[in-house]
């Protein structure tokens, strides 16, 4: 007895209660394999913005520096020497100092109105490489003269200025005094992270430093082109560098152990995993009470299969193989759709911005989602897997159903 041509012909003869378990399944598996390629594109970005704006790969820094009091006086002193250090033992790595502090800026319009915002010092030269500096440029120049400022769109945008505006931040020196530093706006720029378009001015570490009372010294020293299976290597290897040239005070870290964004890509990671459990078992169980209703509503049919020689075992496989089929098609189908909803987007990307409404969350505003073997193969085996699996036991049901019974009942 040939039971997959059973089940195929029980699946065409009820194609409403098919149709219902298919589409269960294949949003169910359309909805994970946008969740996960989703996450995979979170993920990419959060470390696009790591490597590029906030840490690198690997962050040098003062072992002691607090990042929430930003204390300038726990600094990466003689930077120039630490650079020309790394450069001549780790050639092939891109580094990038920069000298980070708050600093506020008030409204020339309403002089009680005070807007938070972050200056960063840096090499242009370098960062026009390390960033792409030019690729981000909306409007001006690169700052070339002395007090030239390069500022992100939203913040000119929230404090009403514009190319060729000058203004003057608020901001603590390395001692602890209070000092204004009037700068003149002579670009704007758009970044991919949104910390950096919202509330941060860049300036030139040329000069910066010693308007702050912070001459040859950088809060922070960003490391590329480390790579994952070379990181760990990279900072042990970094770390004993600075002890055995006496330099003690200054540590290697992994952008993993420094700043949010890791934790929250975590944390990302694991909600949505959760959810996709959720959506897996709710499309599981109405496959399940699928199968319980075909137990009561054939059982004059199960009654005579059973009659005819047919044993518990095929019963419990013929009702398996049904499962199965509903379970491969709607994957297949959610899987289908999900990938082609996402290759678009992948390209054109997913503009957050109306949800969040302006919100720093460690990711820029536009996400790319990304399919991969986790969102795609694997959603569709593990869907097939849960929607054949719970057909078991409404399957050892009707392996029990006794023919006669189930012959006087219809």
């Amino acid at each position: 007895m040939k039971l997959g041509n059973i089940a195929i012909r029980n699946l065409k003869r009820n194609s409403k209660r098919s149709l219902l378990s298919i589409s269960a399944t294949a949003i169910a598996t359309y909805s994970i394999v946008f969740m996960f390629s989703f996450i995979n594109g979170l993920a990419n970005d959060m470390k696009d913005i790591a490597f590029n704006y906030t840490t690198g790969e690997i962050l040098v820094r003062n072992r002691e520096f607090d990042e929430k009091s930003f204390s300038l006086d726990r600094a990466v002193d003689n930077y120039k020497e630490v650079i020309t250090l790394l450069n001549s033992n780790f050639p092939l790595l891109e580094l990038s100092p920069r000298l980070k502090f708050p600093a506020s800026v008030f409204d020339p319009k309403d002089p009680d109105r005070i807007y938070s915002s972050f200056g960063v010092a840096v090499d242009f030269e370098s960062e026009i490489n390390f960033l792409k500096l030019n690729d981000k440029l909306l409007e001006g120049k690169i700052p070339e003269g002395p007090r030239e400022v390069l500022m992100g769109h939203g913040l000119a945008k929230e404090l009403g200025l514009k190319v060729g505006d000058k203004f003057t931040p608020i901001t603590m020196t390395r001692r602890g005094a209070s000092t204004g530093i009037t700068f003149k706006i002579v670009g704007l720029a758009r970044f991919s992270d949104s910390g950096f378009s919202n509330k941060t001015f860049i300036a030139s570490l040329d000069e910066l430093p010693v308007m702050l009372k912070m001459e040859g010294a950088v809060t922070d020293i960003l490391v590329k082109g480390v790579g994952d299976k070379n990181i760990e290597t990279v900072i042990t290897d970094m770390n004993n560098l600075f002890m055995n040239n006496g330099i003690k005070d200054l540590g290697a870290f992994t952008w993993k152990s420094v700043g949010v964004g890791y934790s929250f890509m975590q944390m990302a990671e694991f909600a949505y995993n959760i959810m996709g459990v959720i959506l897996f078992f709710l499309a599981s169980s109405v496959i399940a009470n699928t199968m319980l209703m075909v137990v009561f509503e054939r059982r004059k049919e199960i009654g005579t299969i059973t009659a005819m020689g047919m044993t518990s075992g095929e019963v419990v496989r013929l009702f398996f193989l049904e499962a199965l089929a509903l379970g491969v098609i709607g994957a297949g189908i959610g899987t289908i759709l999900g990938s082609v909803t996402i290759i678009p987007l992948s390209l054109l990307g997913l503009d957050l911005s109306g949800f969040t409404g302006g919100i720093e969350m460690g990711a820029s505003f536009h996400i790319f989602p990304t399919l991969s073997f986790k969102s795609t193969v694997l959603v569709f085996l593990y869907s097939v897997f849960i929607a054949a699996f719970v057909s078991l036991f409404p399957s050892r049901g009707a392996a029990k159903v006794d023919p006669v019974v189930a012959l006087r009942s219809i």
